[in-house]
């Protein structure tokens, strides 16, 4: 008896509603063993691969490029070695006779509603259909397209109604958008240049904003007196960075301001068992939050090793998923930009964030920024937080400059810049093996 395996697109990341498919393995009709990779995906975070869960046969007709929601049919296997599956674009739609029919054996396709009069190939969301209906417009304009969202059903729409674009829309429980009226340029307009955004900050704006709506947000500010902390992180063997001291700190008083390591819902508090503390990177190659999970149960040798670890995955694209998902609390550092104070935008699922700002001038303090969801704290909790956080931090600094070794500047083993020489280029060291010393992030990265 054939059996035929539905593979769908894994939820390897909570913020991304689609993933990209990057490349198939496979043929299509060929056979393939249990463990196999069958294709890789990517998302707003990472690469990923697709592996086969028994051995069969592959069968598709997905294209690479195509933007798949998750949860969905990416492919089928079928287990006894017979081809015959029908491709996902020959789905046939229900007799308009029909009644009372029993709900599809493949849930992922549910939402997937072939359209006419569209060129073949072209599938549309029960949203999108609905939403082409509602404004009038002709399916030929999505020609090309393997599957068609609300989103790209908008967009179409404001392309064709000129500089002033007035849509007015309902999604797909029958909830009204608010109309925006959006300064559009003509098509062909010399004045302008479209460039499209990457996924990764599309997905970002989508998530950021969500935030935005949804939280009472206030932003506190707080001097860290922490004359030296710089210095005597960069003289330590091996140097150690002003963030990973902050970051450590941060981690033993979050078990403590529990309300600034939760996230609210449906007006509780959901504390987060553990803090899986997120620090922000952009070093050239994308800004990513890379997290170290259960920080709270690190002294500060491991907590230094892991951010150290993924700070070479980072200059290495070897990132994995659980590398950059999952943090409950951030923490982002603009000092390298000489950004003394700013406020940053609190993340999708999280009650707070703490910003880091340049020394100053004299390099006796720099400032703290802490953006928080009212709904959870308040004003008085996050300045205690920002008090113990300042105290701390200036404890540590004074600790770290009386055990500073004397003597010759740590250098790169192989390009020879120093510690100083790196900071200005916005990169540092790392311990190295071989060879034996320390390496710095470009040569590791190798730029």
């Amino acid at each position: 008896m054939k059996e035929r395996l539905e593979i769908r697109v894994p939820h390897e990341n909570v913020n991304d509603p689609t993933a990209k498919l990057l490349l198939w393995n496979v043929v299509s009709g060929a056979t393939v063993k249990e463990g196999d990779t069958i294709a890789e995906l990517e998302n707003s975070k990472a690469t990923f691969p697709v592996t086969a869960p028994a051995p069969g046969i592959v069968e598709y007709s997905r294209t690479v490029g195509e933007e798949v929601p998750v949860g969905t049919t990416l492919c089928f296997l079928l287990i006894d070695g017979k081809a015959g599956v029908p491709p996902l674009g020959n789905i046939p739609a229900a007799s308009p006779h029909a009644s009372s029919a029993p709900s599809p054996p493949n849930p992922g396709l549910a939402a997937l509603v072939p359209a006419t009069n569209v060129p073949a190939g072209v599938l549309f969301s029960k949203g999108a259909e609905a939403l082409v209906a509602q404004l009038g417009l002709d399916r030929s304009l999505f020609a090309g397209m393997s599957f068609v969202k609300e989103s790209d059903v908008r967009q179409k729409a404001q392309e064709g109604r000129g500089p002033a674009a007035t849509v007015e829309t309902r999604s797909e429980k029958g909830e009204a958008h608010k109309a925006i009226t959006v300064a559009v340029p003509a098509a062909g307009d010399e004045e302008v240049e479209k460039e499209p955004l990457d996924r990764a900050k599309l997905v970002e704006n989508r998530e950021l904003l969500s935030a935005d709506r949804a939280a009472l947000k206030s932003t506190l500010f707080y001097f860290c007196p922490a004359a030296g902390l710089a210095d005597a992180c960069a003289r330590q063997s091996p140097p150690v960075l002003r963030l990973v001291v902050i970051l450590f700190e941060a981690v033993k008083l979050l078990t403590q301001y529990r309300r600034l390591n939760a996230c609210l819902a449906e007006d509780h508090a959901l504390l987060y068992r553990h803090v899986h503390i997120g620090f922000a990177v952009d070093m050239g190659r994308g800004l990513k939050v890379l997290v170290i999970r259960k920080a709270e149960e690190l002294s500060f040798p491991e907590l230094a090793e892991r951010f150290e670890l993924l700070l070479a995955k980072y200059a290495t694209d070897s990132l994995v998923v659980a590398d950059v998902t999952g943090s409950t609390f951030t923490v982002t550092d603009l000092a390298q930009e000489g950004v003394f104070a700013f406020t940053p935008l609190l993340n999708s699922r999280q009650a707070a964030i703490l910003g880091i700002g340049a020394e100053d001038r004299k390099g006796e303090s720099f400032m703290f920024s802490c953006a928080f969801d009212h709904r959870l704290t308040g004003g008085k909790q996050v300045a205690e937080f920002l008090r113990d956080l300042s105290s701390r931090v200036a404890y540590q600094g004074a600790s770290l400059g009386a055990s500073s070794p004397k003597g010759a500047a740590l250098f790169c083993a192989r390009c020879l810049q120093t510690v100083e020489d790196l900071r200005a280029i916005r990169a540092f060291l790392l311990p190295s093996v071989e060879p034996p010393g320390y390496l710095c992030t470009n040569c590791l990265a190798g730029d």
